[in-house]
């Protein structure tokens, strides 16, 4: 194998992974938009985290695309965050959240729900 071929397994670029649940969904490490939409006909909806461990050093980005109070959005995680506050529920369309992990706990940098200022 010349110094080519395997130069070229090195730059191989990794698609962007997103996904558009309607039910509860479990997040993978590679799952990293989200645009889930709760309705009268899903119901609310719960997404759970990728496992915080395996998640260190990555941006987890969730849309609410479509979302009311009786049909919210709650994002929650596998009970292995350290100082995990509470859930965060996204009751209107276009609620969102952009979650970080080091390794041990979730930041959710920055969070609009129910009330937005423009």
């Amino acid at each position: 194998m010349g110094l080519e071929q395997n130069n070229e397994q090195h730059y191989r670029e990794v698609p962007d992974k997103y996904h558009d649940p309607v039910a509860n969904y479990s997040m993978s490490t590679r799952d990293y938009v989200l645009r889930p939409s709760a309705d009268a006909v899903s119901g609310a909806i719960t997404i759970v985290l990728p496992p915080v461990a395996e998640a260190k050093g990555r941006f987890y980005s969730i849309l609410a695309r479509d979302a009311d109070v009786a049909n919210s959005i709650t994002i929650t995680h596998r009970d292995d965050s350290e100082f995990w506050v509470s859930d965060i529920v996204l009751t209107i369309a276009g609620d969102r959240a952009l979650l970080y992990s080091d390794g041990l706990v979730w930041h959710p940098t920055s969070v609009i729900a129910g009330i937005h200022p423009y």
